[in-house]
């Protein structure tokens, strides 16, 4: 089940994000967080623009999305979000990935939502491949800025307008 994430998820988030960082290669973050080092970021997200969905199964949340400001502050970018997602590591390939995308794109409308950016790391292959998915293009790359253990990586902007030009 897709649901708008509440305060009572908010470590469940963490947790996940904070695997995503122990991995070394899905985030730059290089060390893990707190609920309250990241309190702000989720508060921001109050369902009227910006949301986090969070995917539950039997009670536990085992993923969840992110539509976040995009140049926060610039009131220009108010149509665009900044999309990411996260998944519990025993659950990523089952296709909660797909359904927590799924459900952020049918809420854009909702939410004027026009353009979504993701903002990811060339070694994550399998998010690249989940955007491609869902129509998400390579609309910039920053090269070999990213120091991880694995070496430097490129920084990949991918995109979607969610309305054609002749509606915007």
């Amino acid at each position: 089940m897709i649901m708008l994430a509440s305060p009572e998820h908010y470590k469940a988030i963490v947790q996940i994000y904070n695997q995503a960082v122990r991995t070394g290669v899905q985030t730059a973050d290089q060390q893990e967080i707190t609920v309250d080092d990241k309190l702000d970021w989720l508060q921001q997200h109050d369902g009227k623009h910006y949301c986090i969905y969070v995917a539950v199964e039997d009670g536990n949340v085992v993923g969840y999305l992110a539509l976040s400001p995009y140049r926060q502050g610039r009131t220009a970018f108010y149509h665009t979000a900044k999309i990411s997602y996260y998944l519990d590591s025993s659950k990523q390939g089952g296709g909660i990935g797909t359904e927590l995308i799924e459900h952020a794109l049918s809420q854009c409308p909702v939410l004027k939502i026009e353009n979504l950016v993701a903002i990811l790391l060339s070694c994550n292959s399998r998010s690249i491949a989940l955007l491609e998915k869902f129509g998400f293009k390579r609309w910039g790359v920053m090269p070999k800025i990213v120091q991880l253990n694995i070496g430097n990586v490129d920084h990949y902007y991918y995109g979607i307008k969610l309305l054609s030009e002749k509606q915007v």
